[in-house]
């Protein structure tokens, strides 16, 4: 468990989902759709997220509390995200893992769907140096099947496993999926994914591109840690600059 996450209380993570909902939909990852949760600092079995809201829209009273196996444990007449399952799963085969996000931005929905490999291209995606693996096993034959959506507890840990011991994952058809070890680190990976996407893309369309090697990515994962602070706090400010309210969010 990080350090940072060590000592976040319950209702500082609850401040963080909601700023982090807030974040992901000012940086383009969120639209209507997509959600990011937290590992309950205070019971590492459960979760928190919202219920059911497009991102932008979600306030400390929109969130709820879920056990891993996707059950909610708050009781609310609100629904949750019915791909909850997704964070239940991801949370149960990595106790390393503290934040998870699922969105659906063009360029991972591109990536995804084009087979072209995800490549770091730029510094700050070295921390994907594992690779970021493809998930196309979803269910559209079974009497539960839902096709392109991960509702079940079965779909959930196919894609728990696909996802291994990486930062990330694109979906076919879908969009993505990226871990981290503390709600500012999730949320700046998703970003980071995004962007290196749409530099990769551009890169090899441009011309012959140069990859950043394994040797060069671990050597730059611990001089990148110490600007995740920095990238939340400016993140934040971006949001509180464009809404007045959010300072009323809570302490970033």
């Amino acid at each position: 468990m990080s350090e940072s996450f060590k000592s976040i209380t319950k209702k500082k993570a609850i401040e963080q989902v909601v700023m982090a909902n807030q974040i992901l939909s000012n940086e383009g990852i969120f639209d209507y759709l997509g959600h990011v949760s937290v590992r309950n600092p205070v019971n590492r079995d459960t979760f928190l997220i919202s219920r059911a809201l497009a991102p932008n829209q979600v306030t400390k009273t929109d969130i709820l509390e879920v056990a891993l196996s996707g059950k909610v444990l708050t009781k609310s007449s609100f629904a949750c995200y019915a791909e909850r399952m997704i964070h239940g799963a991801i949370y149960k085969a990595r106790r390393d893992v503290n934040s998870v996000v699922h969105a659906h931005p063009a360029a991972a929905c591109i990536m995804a769907n084009s087979g072209v490999q995800f490549r770091p291209v730029v510094h700050q995606a070295a921390i994907f140096f594992q690779g970021v693996p493809v998930y196309d096993e979803y269910d559209f034959t079974s009497p539960q099947a839902t096709g392109f959506l991960v509702t079940t507890q079965a779909e959930g840990d196919r894609l728990a496993r696909v996802l291994g011991q990486r930062r990330a994952l694109l979906m076919v058809a879908h969009g993505c999926v990226v871990v981290g070890d503390s709600i500012p680190s999730a949320v700046h990976a998703a970003i980071i994914l995004r962007d290196n996407i749409i530099v990769q893309l551009g890169s090899e369309q441009a011309g012959s591109p140069r990859y950043v090697t394994e040797l060069q990515a671990k050597l730059m994962i611990p001089l990148l840690a110490g600007g995740r602070e920095r990238a939340w706090n400016y993140y934040v400010s971006r949001v509180r600059n464009g809404d007045p309210d959010m300072h009323n969010c809570g302490p970033s």
